[in-house]
């Protein structure tokens, strides 16, 4: 698989770039992640300067009025959907992952796409409670002798009960291999992680290239 960037396909943005900062105003204002987690902490911190609050107000989103996700869930990052699309139009391929029985249809019902398809992977997820620092997903794919890996740095989320959604590749689609050296089932992994080395979801699946 090619490399890829991450997309946000809402509004809001991750709280830090991808270098590992969180950059809090056009005046070049950071402060590191790995040592602010809490939103009322990151609200509270140079609250006298009334520009960069409502600056940090308007980057947390709804975060910052109160909105922290789901009070009731413990798990920090929920991924709740992955899901294939094609640039032909052909019906998406869609997996709903926010429960151990959708996680285990997802690892044991592979999917198909025909050889010289051209698709690409949105994932939904949620935050709750916390920032989460340094999101980052790797997804490894595997076939005999072949084997490709990719690592996506996200950044840094707010809480919210709204999902936040990436598609990679971000401008640019994929294009499955074609011959008869490359059909047959392929066996993958991907890990949501965060620089805590926290694994929110760790996932094997298996999918099937067949002649066009």
């Amino acid at each position: 698989m090619a490399d890829a960037a991450a997309d946000e396909a809402t509004t809001a943005s991750p709280i830090s770039s991808r270098d590992g900062e969180d950059v809090m105003s056009p005046s070049n204002y950071r402060m590191s992640t790995q040592a602010i987690k809490s939103v009322d902490e990151l609200l509270a911190k140079d609250a006298e300067d009334e520009s960069l609050r409502r600056y940090k107000e308007q980057l947390l989103g709804s975060a910052a009025s109160g909105d922290r996700g789901d009070a009731n869930d413990t798990r920090r990052v929920v991924v709740e959907e992955f899901k294939v699309e094609f640039e032909d139009g052909r019906e998406d391929i869609v997996y709903n992952l926010d429960t151990l029985e959708g996680a285990e249809h997802m690892r044991t019902t592979p999917f198909v796409m025909a050889e010289g398809s051209r698709y690409r992977f949105a994932i939904s997820f949620r935050v709750n409670q916390a920032i989460v620092s340094g999101l980052r997903f790797r997804n490894k794919v595997k076939k005999t002798v072949l084997s490709t890996s990719d690592k996506i740095v996200l950044g840094s989320y707010a809480p919210r009960s709204e999902n936040y959604v990436f598609v990679f590749p971000r401008h640019e689609w994929m294009e499955a291999p074609s011959g008869l050296f490359y059909r047959g089932k392929y066996m993958g992994r991907f890990i949501f992680a965060d620089d805590d080395r926290v694994e929110h979801l760790k996932l094997f699946y298996t999918f099937e290239i067949k002649r066009g």
